[in-house]
């Protein structure tokens, strides 16, 4: 597998949020795989400790790119930092949820969130896109969510973000698969990570926690095989049935499932 992944989507792989949670598990999985390996996050000093870490183990190339993909011109900054770089793989991983309710959360936050989670998959998609359409060859895999399937009262801006995701991988994967290009939309389910701390989501409640090798191997072998996947059987049957159930329904379960598991 690792030969048909470097001939596919090598030698360059690009992880954002590389810094901890799926995006440190990207880095591992896709490493041992012998792709070369770009981290882009804020903590320097995590990244360079990971990137020798892959260095010494799987005797691959990495470049840490330290970036608050927030700041303004930072998807330039990394498009020059990575310019001599063939990225055949575009992780986009890096994002954060807000938890409560709505008018007391606050706005910038809700701003930058939104820059992160949707802004930033667009303007790396954009820049490294027209490289792998020249190859015909490369992957895009973009971190939706469970939340993507209905409205999240409680997490309105977050679910919004990762709905956004999920389209944007599907339609992807529908333009450019017969360009040689795999485009997959990741949804884990609840997994414990940074990501619940930043959200202040307290627990997954009725659900089995997801280990994030877990949810990184369902991503790696399913992409380039259907434009989707939502991780865990149980995520899977809650995400069709709010194709068939009242959407006002929908929306109360929702609304009272994560009332009680967030901060409001």
């Amino acid at each position: 597998m690792s030969m048909e992944w470097k001939a596919k989507y090598g030698p360059w792989a690009l992880v954002t949020g590389a810094s901890s949670g799926l995006g440190i598990e990207f880095v591992r999985q896709l490493a041992s795989l012998g792709l070369n390996i770009v981290l882009v996050a804020r903590r320097k000093d995590r990244m360079d400790a990971l990137a020798q870490q892959m260095r010494e183990t799987h005797r691959i190339e990495t470049h840490v790119v330290a970036m608050d993909l927030t700041a303004e011109n930072a998807c330039e900054r990394v498009a020059e930092e990575t310019s001599d770089l063939e990225v055949g793989l575009l992780i986009n991983n890096a994002g954060f949820g807000l938890s409560g309710s709505y008018s007391d959360l606050d706005p910038q936050r809700q701003a930058n969130m939104t820059v992160l989670n949707c802004v930033v998959p667009v303007l790396l998609t954009n820049h490294f896109l027209p490289g792998m359409i020249d190859r015909g060859r490369g992957g895009l895999i973009f971190l939706a969510s469970t939340a993507a399937y209905q409205p999240t009262p409680f997490l309105g801006t977050y679910g919004a973000t990762k709905a956004f995701n999920l389209m944007l991988g599907e339609s992807l994967w529908h333009e450019y698969r017969n360009f040689g290009i795999d485009s997959l939309a990741l949804s884990p389910g609840f997994t414990r990570t940074e990501f619940t701390r930043v959200a202040n989501i307290q627990d997954a409640g009725a659900f089995r926690e997801a280990t994030v090798d877990d949810v990184v191997a369902t991503a790696i072998r399913k992409l380039g095989r259907q434009p989707s996947i939502v991780h865990g059987w149980t995520n899977k049957i809650l995400a069709f049935s709010v194709r068939i159930l009242p959407r006002r329904m929908v929306m109360a379960i929702t609304g009272a499932a994560l009332k009680g598991r967030t901060s409001h």
